[in-house]
């Protein structure tokens, strides 16, 4: 007997019956209907692709909310988040969708990470959406997730944590244990060489402001606070 068995790098294949363990005549059916979901999944990805490769995306690029910088300090390629520069109430989040993954289709084809500055954004004018961000995690195909390394979430603020709090629960603790919350931008150089990252100035403005402030007088959420909350997987 023949089954479908989804890989973590997203590719399907077919197991034997002398290949694959034993399980009941339920657990067999919800295998099967999970693997012709990412099956489907993976071929509306590939034709969304295909007929977004003509696409003008030239005013996104101008925006500057998703760059790609330099390489971690293990040689990750950095894949840019600057979430102020979204504009939430303007841009169709369909064709956000279409951009990003003709950005990053190849990217993420070997292990990244994600710097994501917060900095001066907020979710009503700088977010597409919680539930946006749930339908494109789901579908995204597998190998965005298991070659992401690491999301350096820069200047979180407590609405922003409260978001992703919400969504955490749909997510795996694995994932979730890949976000590592920092305060300041001194703290990315543990793990990103200077000359690899170029700052945005808007950013490094704030942080020379927090410099002389206690944590939380600037709305961060740290670290010490994040591991304090039951359930929530804090960074490694």
């Amino acid at each position: 007997m023949e089954a479908l068995d989804v890989h973590s790098s997203g590719h399907v294949q077919v197991v034997t019956s002398e290949t694959a363990p034993s399980q009941s005549f339920i657990g067999k059916w919800l295998q099967a209907r999970r693997a012709a979901n990412a099956l489907r999944g993976e071929q509306l990805y590939a034709t969304t692709l295909s007929d977004s490769s003509t696409e003008d995306f030239s005013d996104l690029d101008h925006l500057e909310f998703l760059q790609l910088s330099g390489h971690d300090k293990a040689g990750r390629r950095l894949v840019v988040v600057v979430a102020r520069n979204y504009q939430a109430k303007v841009l169709s989040p369909e064709r956000v969708y279409r951009y990003l993954i003709t950005r990053l289709d190849q990217v993420v084809n070997e292990p990244y990470s994600i710097v994501w500055f917060h900095t001066g954004s907020t979710y009503w004018q700088n977010s597409p959406g919680l539930s946006w961000i749930w339908r494109t995690y789901e579908r995204l195909p597998a190998k965005y997730r298991a070659n992401l390394h690491r999301v350096y979430v820069v200047h979180c603020d407590l609405p922003m944590w409260v978001g992703l709090a919400a969504v955490g629960p749909l997510l795996t603790e694995a994932l979730w244990r890949k976000v590592e919350w920092v305060s300041r931008v001194e703290f990315l150089w543990d793990h990103v060489h200077k000359k690899q990252l170029v700052i945005p100035e808007f950013v490094a403005e704030h942080d020379a402001i927090l410099e002389d402030q206690p944590l939380m007088d600037y709305g961060v959420v740290a670290t010490k606070e994040i591991n304090s909350v039951p359930g929530l997987p804090g960074p490694v």
